[in-house]
């Protein structure tokens, strides 16, 4: 971040990920904190519960991030797309910039904020990085910014961007690299191999109580991607990463990939369709756990997509989404 930005600064918002062994029970007790992740009031205990959690987590999950290297590259790959889209933006004459803010890791969204507003920056436009609106991610997320700026930049003005599930760049993106992974196995066949798209899964309490379109959403990202790949291709769709002993949407990737190895699927291509960074859903839980059971269930060639990181067309997806909050742009 200059000592002097411009006016206008985009907040490319994430989750976060610790980027060493030592920060991560702070992630986690910022993670659980979150009255949409935790959902318990009052916020005291709330808090009291969240700092329990992340004391008895902490040692499975410092050796998962240990297993991919001692840290998560959320940071810099968000940091590295934000960069990217403020160079398009600059290219096409918009003085503005791009910055990573997180909700659960540095840098946080309210540092971030206050450090734009001592430079001079006055309008802000929040642009979650959920490309499937939730209340348990993207509500939150808005929220803190919302809150930051209230607090850390008076007089400012906040514009707001949601989900984006079936932009065409974005889906063209993803059907890009799901046909470099079918194109990769020995039978490149698309009928030969099982494609199966994985989003994180939420509380399906959230879903009946809170009305969360996020099924919805990611239903329509796997019929827009589905749509731009070969005939004759065989899909499914399953959900990752559940917590705790409440009732999560399903079915569950890890019982879907140990289906598939019963059905006598060869070839298995996983496609994770919530996330646009790689990190720890992607790295630990379907490169080492999920790819474990499909051995064990006899599935020979099991792989993933790549995250969409710096995909071309997924920057180009980035920076439309970003253009198109008119009022952030036009000048009062």
């Amino acid at each position: 971040m200059t000592d002097a930005a411009p006016k206008r600064a985009i907040l490319f918002l994430q989750l976060g990920g610790p980027e060493t062994l030592a920060e991560v029970r702070g992630f986690l007790y910022r993670l659980f904190a979150d009255p949409d992740v935790l959902r318990i009031r009052p916020g005291l205990l709330r808090k009291a519960l969240a700092a329990a959690i992340a004391v008895a987590r902490a040692p499975t999950s410092k050796k998962m991030y240990a297993s991919i290297g001692g840290g998560s590259p959320i940071r810099r790959l968000t940091e590295d797309q934000a960069a990217a889209v403020e160079k398009r933006l600059r290219e096409e004459g918009r003085d503005v910039v791009v910055e990573a803010a997180m909700t659960c890791s540095r840098p946080l969204v309210e540092d971030v904020v206050a450090g734009l507003a001592r430079a001079g920056t006055c309008r802000f436009l929040a642009l979650p990085l959920y490309p499937q609106y939730s209340v348990t991610t993207t509500r939150g997320a808005l929220e803190r910014v919302r809150r930051a700026v209230a607090s850390f930049a008076r007089g400012a003005t906040l514009s707001e961007l949601g989900s984006f599930p079936t932009h065409p760049l974005f889906l063209e993106a993803h059907a890009d690299l799901v046909k470099r992974g079918l194109a990769g196995f020995p039978d490149p066949r698309p009928e030969a191999s099982f494609i199966l798209y994985s989003a994180h899964s939420i509380p399906k309490r959230t879903v009946e109580e809170e009305k969360d379109p996020y099924p919805r959403e990611i239903e329509a990202t796997v019929a827009g991607i589905t749509a731009l790949l070969p005939p004759g291709v065989r899909t499914g769709l399953a959900y990752q990463s559940k917590l705790g002993p409440i009732e999560w949407i399903g079915p569950a990737t890890l019982d879907v990939v140990r289906r598939l190895g019963r059905d006598g699927e060869k070839q298995v291509l996983v496609v994770p369709i919530a996330f646009v960074t790689d990190h720890i859903e992607t790295l630990y839980e379907i490169d080492q756990l999920f790819a474990s059971a499909a051995r064990d269930a006899g599935i020979p060639y099991f792989r993933r997509t790549p995250g969409l990181n710096d995909h071309p067309l997924f920057l180009d997806a980035l920076s439309e989404i970003a253009l198109s909050a008119r009022s952030f742009w036009t000048d009062p």
